[in-house]
């Protein structure tokens, strides 16, 4: 039986899951996951690099437009959220700047106020798993890292 649900939160959860959750072969494992779902369910993507892999960034992308058209009436299939994969050749050159700045310090930076409608972002390298909202959050390395990321999943945020 499909779960069908109206609460954003469940699809929410359901959406972060399903994004950051890879099926990984014997004795491969993760180098990161970046995760970032906008907070009005806008969009939502993955990249993550694993150990056997260093040339390909796996890529998973929400199909929002499949959401937005399938379920206009508020109802939520949480077993059918249409998420799209791919891999993305990347150089040696870029795996390097990648391992390079994934071994910095990456650390979110305090701001003052509250952030209505930002991003959900979330990181994790190894044991370490950072999340925030905004881009201002970032300390210059972890920006540096995520401007990378998004540049070669062909997305890019600005909050």
């Amino acid at each position: 039986m499909e779960r069908i649900s109206r609460d954003t939160v469940a699809l929410f959860i359901e959406l972060k899951k399903e994004l950051t959750e890879l099926d990984l072969g014997e004795n491969e494992k993760l180098r990161f996951t970046y995760c970032e779902i906008g907070q009005l369910l806008t969009h939502g993507f993955s990249v993550s690099l694993t150990t056997s892999d260093n040339n390909f960034l796996r890529v998973k992308n929400w199909n929002t437009k499949f959401y937005r058209e399938g379920f206009e009436n508020g109802f939520f299939n949480l077993d059918r959220l249409a998420i799209n994969e791919k891999k993305i050749k990347i150089t040696d050159s870029e795996f390097l700047d990648l391992q390079k700045l994934i071994n910095k310090e990456l650390n979110k930076n305090k701001i003052d106020g509250i952030v209505l409608d930002g991003l959900f972002c979330q990181l994790t390298v190894g044991n370490k798993t950072l999340e925030w909202n905004i881009n201002k959050e970032m300390n210059k390395n972890l920006n540096e890292l995520i401007l990378l990321i998004r540049k070669k999943a062909s997305v890019q945020q600005r909050l």
